[in-house]
């Protein structure tokens, strides 16, 4: 039997699992990481549109005010650390507009990215913007 080749034994099929577990499992880590920390953003920036809207609200309803309006916000802002909320315009006159900010560090991500040179590419702040017509 000269053109038959003999069978890989186990331990050499073991080895070449190992190094193709070690070759994927710093992608599949990275993969995870971006799902755990788009989470957050997502969570946080969905955070900050309820705050913004809660101002918003807020402003319109009873003309409160800025003091006021920031600290509806804030208690909307469940969650968020670094929160801020301002009230550009208030009733009566124009509309209310109330943005919510807040800083987000990408924990897993960010140093990910900085490794290939790609870390601005993740924004830093998170923001949102309510805007309702005032009543009358």
């Amino acid at each position: 039997m000269r053109g038959r080749r003999r069978p890989r034994s186990i331990a050499a099929q073991r080895g070449a699992a190992a190094v193709e577990f070690a070759i994927i499992l710093p992608l599949m880590l990275l993969v995870i990481a971006g799902i755990v920390d788009f989470g957050r953003a997502s969570f946080t920036q969905i955070q900050l549109t309820n705050a913004a809207r809660e101002g918003a609200r807020a402003a319109i309803v009873s003309g409160v005010p800025s003091a006021d309006v920031t600290a509806r916000a804030s208690a909307a802002a469940v969650g968020v650390p670094g929160f801020t909320a301002n009230l550009a315009a208030s009733c009566p006159g124009s509309n209310a507009t109330v943005t919510a900010a807040a800083p987000f560090d990408w924990v897993m991500l960010g140093p990910a990215m900085n490794l290939v040179g790609g870390g601005g590419a993740l924004p830093t702040k998170l923001e949102s913007q309510a805007v309702m017509k005032c009543s009358g």
